[in-house]
C-alpha cells in the first residue's frame, strides 16, 4: 500500500476540505442547477478558494462554510442558463495567470512576471474586450483575493501561544497584486477591497520593494478613475451617495443579507466577528474594513446586479459564521475536557444543517 510523506499527509489535510467542498458545489451545479460545465467550473474555483481561506476555521466547519456560500440564494443565481463557451474575459485572465508563472519561474523574478502578466491581459482586454464587468470573474478574484488575505495574516499574526508568526512567501503578496490588477481592470468595483489589501500587507509586515507599492498604489489609482467612470460620471448615475442617509435602504440591506443566511446566521456572524476581533484583531479588522466597504456602496447603488455585486459581503459574512461555529465547537470541546478534539467536529457538522436548507428550497422552487 502506498504510504503518504508527512509533507504530503499536511497538504492533503489542508487543502482536501477545499477540493471536497468545490467539487461537491461543481457537481450540484452541473446536476440540480443544469448550468454549462465553463461557468460551474469559475463558480467552483471561487468555492474553493473562500474553502481554502476558512481552513484553519476548521476542517468540518470550513466544508460546511464553503457549501453554505454556494447555495445560498445570490450565489446559486448565478447557476443556470444554456451552454456557452468560456467568456473571453475569463479567457485573458487565465492567459495572464499563465503568463505571469511561467515568466516567474523562467526569469526569477516575480515582480517581472506580475508586470508581463499584467501587460498580456491589458492587450487582449482593450483590444478585443473593452468593458468587460464579467460578474464570474469578479466572484472568482475577490474569493482568491480574500484567501490570500486571510491566509497572509493568520501566517503573521498566529494566535498566542497556539504557533509563532511565519514570515509571509513572495507568491502571497505577488498574487495579491496581481489579483487586484486583474479584477480592477475587469469590475473597478474591486477598488473597494484596497484598504483592506493596503492594511493587510502592513498589519502582516510583509517586506516588500518599492516598486511593489508603486505598482499597487498605481492600480488603486486607476480603479479609483475606473471606479468614477463606472458608477459616478453616467447619467443617470446608479449611485446616490446620499443613500446611506435612507433609513429603507439600511433595512433593505439587512433583509437581503437576512434572506441569504437566515437570521441565525446573522446571529452567527455577530458572535463570529466579535471572536475573531478577540483572538486575531488584526484579521478582524481587515475583513471589517472590507464588509464597511461594500456596506457603504450596498446603501448607495440603486443599479442593476446589486446582489451579485455584494458578494464579498456575503463572503465575509460566511467566515465570521464558520468561525464562530469553530469557537462553538472549542468550547463544547474544552468544557467537556475532550483531548480528542472530536466535539469540535461533531458541534461544527451541526453547521451543515444550513446549506441542507438552502439545498432542500432550491429542489422544491
Amino acid at each position: 500500500m502506498l504510504s503518504l510523506s508527512t509533507v504530503h499527509r499536511k497538504l492533503l489535510r489542508q487543502w482536501s476540505p477545499a477540493l471536497v467542498t468545490a467539487g461537491g458545489a461543481w457537481l450540484l451545479m452541473l446536476v440540480i442547477g443544469d448550468t454549462p460545465v465553463a461557468r460551474a467550473s469559475g463558480l467552483a474555483l471561487a468555492v474553493f478558494g473562500v474553502t481554502a481561506g476558512m481552513r484553519q476555521m476548521g476542517f468540518v466547519a470550513s466544508i460546511a462554510g464553503g457549501l453554505t456560500l454556494a447555495l445560498c440564494p445570490v450565489f446559486w443565481s448565478q447557476t443556470g442558463g444554456g451552454q456557452s463557451q468560456p467568456a473571453t474575459i475569463v479567457i485573458a485572465a487565465g492567459a495572464a495567470g499563465c503568463a505571469m508563472l511561467l515568466a516567474s519561474f523562467l526569469l526569477k523574478r516575480n515582480d517581472l512576471g506580475i508586470g508581463l502578466g499584467i501587460i498580456l491581459f491589458l492587450a487582449i482586454f482593450w483590444s478585443q474586450i473593452g468593458t468587460a464587468q464579467s460578474l464570474r470573474l469578479t466572484g472568482l478574484v475577490t474569493a482568491w483575493l480574500l484567501y490570500l488575505l486571510v491566509d497572509m495574516i493568520l501566517l503573521t499574526n498566529p494566535r498566542p501561544g497556539i504557533k509563532p508568526a511565519q514570515s509571509p512567501k513572495a507568491w502571497r503578496s505577488a498574487g495579491l497584486l496581481f489579483l487586484f490588477a486583474i479584477g480592477a481592470i475587469n469590475d473597478p468595483l474591486i477598488t473597494l477591497l484596497a484598504p483592506a489589501i493596503l492594511l493587510a500587507l502592513f498589519l502582516s509586515y510583509a517586506k516588500l520593494p518599492a516598486v511593489y507599492w508603486l505598482a499597487l498604489l498605481a492600480m488603486t489609482a486607476l480603479g479609483i478613475v475606473l471606479l468614477a467612470r463606472a458608477y459616478l460620471i453616467p447619467q443617470p448615475s446608479p449611485l446616490d451617495i446620499w443613500g446611506w442617509r435612507d433609513g429603507t435602504r439600511w433595512i433593505e440591506l439587512g433583509q437581503l443579507v437576512i434572506a441569504q443566511f437566515s437570521p441565525f446566521g446573522i446571529i452567527l456572524g455577530v458572535v463570529g466577528l466579535a471572536r475573531l476581533s478577540r483572538w486575531y484583531p488584526p484579521l478582524g479588522t481587515v475583513t471589517v474594513i472590507a464588509y464597511a466597504a461594500y456596506i457603504v456602496f450596498g446603501l448607495t447603488y440603486r443599479g442593476s446586479h446589486r446582489e451579485v455585486l455584494l458578494i464579498p459581503l456575503f463572503i465575509i459574512q460566511v467566515m465570521w459564521m464558520t468561525y464562530a461555529v469553530n469557537t462553538l465547537g472549542q468550547w463544547v470541546n474544552k468544557s467537556l475536557a475532550d483531548d480528542s478534539g472530536r466535539w469540535i467536529h461533531l458541534v461544527s457538522a451541526l453547521y451543515f444543517a444550513l446549506p441542507a436548507y438552502f439545498l432542500l428550497n432550491i429542489l422544491a422552487s
